[in-house]
């Protein structure tokens, strides 16, 4: 569980983790607007990319969503894949970086995409659905600190 003094005050930055790109979303440290920014390859340059980032964002506090199962114990590929980008991350960046439950978030940008009525052309672009992916993931850690005493 996420202690929420950690967070309240801070600016955040959420990743959503994919093999090809890294979808970036930012917030204020009143924790009002989430924006989302260019996604980042994920390529040899990646540690650099985000800590250049990171900087640049003023970020204070990195989270990264992590699908978790029912089966807590169960691990796919891509969690053990994401875990070991976590770790990297961590070796890298001097800000905490935080897991979080990211439960659906790709499939969620997409629903989003087409409910709000986002252009064919603009759908298909590589990126939108990991920087949506990354709001989205955002946005439910900062609902889940409003419910929090």
């Amino acid at each position: 569980m996420i202690d929420p003094t950690t967070l309240r005050g801070k600016r955040i930055a959420a990743l959503d983790y994919g093999n090809a790109r890294i979808g970036v979303a930012v917030c204020d440290e009143m924790h009002i607007v989430v924006s989302t920014r260019p996604v980042i390859n994920n390529d040899v340059n990646v540690m650099q990319s985000l800590r250049d980032r990171f900087a640049m964002e003023r970020t204070d506090v990195v989270v990264v969503g992590i699908p978790k199962l029912v089966q807590e114990d169960a691990e796919t590929d891509i969690i053990k894949e994401i875990r070991a980008f976590i770790e990297r991350l961590r070796e890298t960046v001097s800000i905490p970086v935080i897991e979080t439950d990211e439960a659906f978030s790709s499939k969620r940008a997409r629903e989003m995409m087409f409910a709000t009525g986002m252009k064919k052309k603009r759908r298909r672009e590589k990126g939108t659905k990991d920087q949506l992916a990354a709001a989205i993931i955002l946005k439910d850690l900062l609902s889940e600190l409003e419910m929090m005493p």
